[in-house]
């Protein structure tokens, strides 16, 4: 067993296609302020003590292969009304809604996809 004891998630690093499509959803749809800019291939987003890093990959994936880079990551909310509100504000905003709304038994999710097929679950625990 390892002496180390770990204290939480860091960051979390995503390749994507393209960086300004990526940045048009991770800020335009979701709201997440860049932290900052390293080059023109790498945008940092903090939340909360967290990072979340866009990275451009060198070389174009299919988004539709299933082969992901990431599984998925996921995102809290306060409320399970908010997972809702989302789910609303992401159809009309015409992003894919890959599961849900719905719940579980700890509480209630959403799950979506990204630009480039990076799916992401928004949840609230009860």
């Amino acid at each position: 067993m390892s002496k180390f004891k770990f204290k939480g998630l860091n960051h979390i690093t995503l390749r994507v296609n393209n960086i300004e499509k990526a940045e048009q959803f991770y800020s335009g749809i979701l709201g997440f302020e860049i932290e900052k800019k390293m080059g023109r291939s790498m945008t940092v987003y903090r939340i909360g003590k967290d990072s979340l890093v866009l990275v451009e990959a060198e070389t174009e994936y299919e988004k539709t292969s299933k082969d992901y880079r990431v599984d998925h990551f996921g995102f809290f909310v306060d409320t399970p009304e908010q997972v809702d509100e989302l789910a609303g504000f992401f159809r009309e905003e015409e992003i894919t809604i890959l599961s849900g709304p719905s719940n579980r038994k700890n509480g209630r999710f959403v799950f979506i996809s990204d630009p480039d097929g990076n799916m992401i679950e928004i949840f609230n625990e009860s």
